[in-house]
């Protein structure tokens, strides 16, 4: 594991040597000019503002994207080729799994061979910042002022604390951002209410009575078919921060995540406005000693850190799941998904407890940007823009129009049958899955209620977050950090490393590869890595959004 956040830190702070050398060819303000710039006129001549098609003459882009499991490589998708016959805009795309994309991304940007742009781009803060000052990605504000972005200006003067969450610290707009409205926000962990039942187990309220419920799944054979083949608590690996993924969920249930969410890996803001890195507090090393207990007792899938959704779907549709922490519904589960509920908060403190799975309003951030090769920025902002308008939102998350869902007189969106109710046993995610970009986040969208028709609005699924709506943290609390370019070149050489390490020694205190005794030397070490200064700069940003 070493070895992956060594060269994931090198290839930050790749970008960080080319924003202090200079090598990408900058203008005064830290942007690059586009690629083509001598066919400005040219192009923006074939561009209409509104309306389609968005090119009177074809347009022809390269797009990186990363491709959730579920969905289509996006060369083949039929959602994208038909928005291509509607804008006119032809994108040959890079479709990488999303496993894999983090690196490919990293290393397209570290040898400066880029795209014309980015979807699902992923981009923290820091990159979106480290990629600006190097001129790779470019400000979209003149092409925003210019309106090759109806939709997100007109959503700006409707609500500027969009604006406030999309503006990076140096004043400029580098991204468009992931808007949501709708219960889709909210993540959720599933506990199995059949299992429950067939015991005489009351629904788990506190972390204890949470351990003593995974302890009777794991032993008293709640699936009746005579095997210890039950799998008391699972999850499957989404990002490289398994350790993080992990215990996350449960961040809330010690108290943690209050005053702004978690804001980074292992960090959030305590009662005193002060940015704190949780790993080091004494709390969260109770966090790790209870996970140790579940791993030491064979209550955690010994796969956890390794295996795939479908894995996870496959153990599910065998009945030998109790409890897992994923997506903002259940029919991703399988054929057994009925049998899972949302848990509660689970206390495990005397004082104030949170459900920390929940985004702000406007997330994802760093979800499309534009890169300094493009030939035709103009196209390529418009194409994204659709996405912020009730009619692209519905394409990215319900499909065609007449083909997948229909608009009744009312003007609510709803799925066709043969997708809402699939015949062949398809969730409404894998039955859409050829015609929708919306799995797995990070699109460029803006969602509401009356759009989303996906799985997290179904009634059902409203009804299972009620459990845990009073705990969420307020929107205008949740924070998205915005860094200065010295502070994110400062940040570049310290974050990667402070929390892949972290990561690396959660997993390890969890699995009993290192012993809990040796702790204090974990902080020790975290603290030699700079945490101070890490601490600081976040604190700087927090108390800049904060006023």
């Amino acid at each position: 594991m070493r070895k992956k956040w060594v060269a994931a830190a090198a290839a930050v702070q790749v970008v960080s040597l080319l924003a202090m050398t200079g090598c990408a060819s900058n203008n005064n303000d830290g942007q690059s000019e586009p690629a083509g710039q001598g066919a400005a006129a040219e192009s923006k001549d074939n561009i209409n503002k509104t309306g389609f098609p968005i090119a009177n003459e074809p347009v022809q882009l390269k797009g990186l994207v990363s491709k959730y499991e579920l969905v289509k490589d996006w060369n083949e998708h039929k959602g994208m080729k038909h928005y291509e016959e509607l804008s006119n805009v032809m994108i040959e795309w890079d479709s990488v799994p999303q496993n894999s994309f983090e690196e490919r991304r990293n290393l397209l940007f570290a040898s400066n061979d880029l795209p014309d742009f980015v979807m699902r781009a992923n981009l923290s803060s820091q990159l979106l910042t480290s990629y600006a000052a190097t001129g790779q990605i470019i400000a979209l504000d003149e092409l925003i002022e210019a309106g090759y972005a109806p939709n997100l200006s007109a959503l700006m003067e409707e609500d500027e604390g969009i604006r406030k969450a999309i503006t990076a610290a140096d004043g400029h707009i580098y991204s468009l951002p992931n808007i949501s409205e709708a219960d889709g926000r909210i993540s959720s962990s599933w506990i199995n209410q059949k299992w429950l039942e067939k015991l005489g187990l009351d629904m788990p309220s506190t972390m204890d009575e949470f351990y003593e419920v995974l302890k009777a799944f794991k032993e008293k054979d709640p699936n009746g078919n005579q095997q210890a083949d039950e799998v008391p608590f699972t999850g499957y690996k989404e990002t490289k921060s398994s350790g993080n993924e992990l215990i996350r969920t449960f961040y809330g249930s010690w108290g943690y995540g209050g005053n702004s969410g978690i804001i980074a890996p292992y960090m959030d803001v305590d009662g005193e406005d002060k940015i704190r890195y949780i790993a080091t507090d004494v709390k969260f090393k109770e966090i790790i000693v209870f996970f140790n207990k579940l791993w030491t007792e064979g209550l955690i899938d010994k796969e956890i850190f390794s295996q795939d959704m479908n894995k996870v779907v496959s153990k599910v549709d065998e009945d030998r799941v109790g409890f897992v922490a994923r997506g903002n519904n259940n029919l991703w589960l399988g054929n057994n998904r009925a049998n899972y509920v949302q848990n509660p908060v689970l206390r495990a403190t005397d004082g104030d407890i949170y459900w920390v799975g929940v985004n702000p309003k406007v997330r994802e951030v760093g979800s499309f940007v534009i890169t300094n090769k493009n030939p035709n920025p103009e196209a390529t902002l418009r194409w994204a823009d659709h996405f912020l308008s009730e009619e692209g939102t519905a394409l990215a998350r319900l499909g065609i129009k007449d083909v997948t869902y229909t608009i009744d007189a009312d003007g609510f969106y709803k799925l066709k049958d043969e997708f809402a109710n699939n015949p062949n046993g398809l969730t409404v995610d894998e039955a859409l899955s050829e015609y929708t970009i919306f799995q797995g986040g990070q699109i460029t969208q803006r969602v509401t209620q009356k759009v989303d028709q996906s799985a997290a609005v179904l009634p059902e699924m409203i009804a299972n977050k009620d459990i845990i709506r009073p705990y969420l943290v307020p929107d205008e609390k949740l924070m998205n950090p915005s860094f200065t370019e010295e502070e994110n070149i400062k940040l570049g050489t310290i974050a990667t490393d402070l929390e892949a390490y972290t990561d690396e020694q959660v997993v390890k205190f969890v699995t009993g590869s290192r012993p809990i005794g040796e702790w204090d030397k974990f902080v020790s070490a975290l603290n030699n890595m700079k945490l101070d200064e890490y601490l600081a700069i976040y604190q700087a940003a927090y108390d800049r959004w904060n006023q």
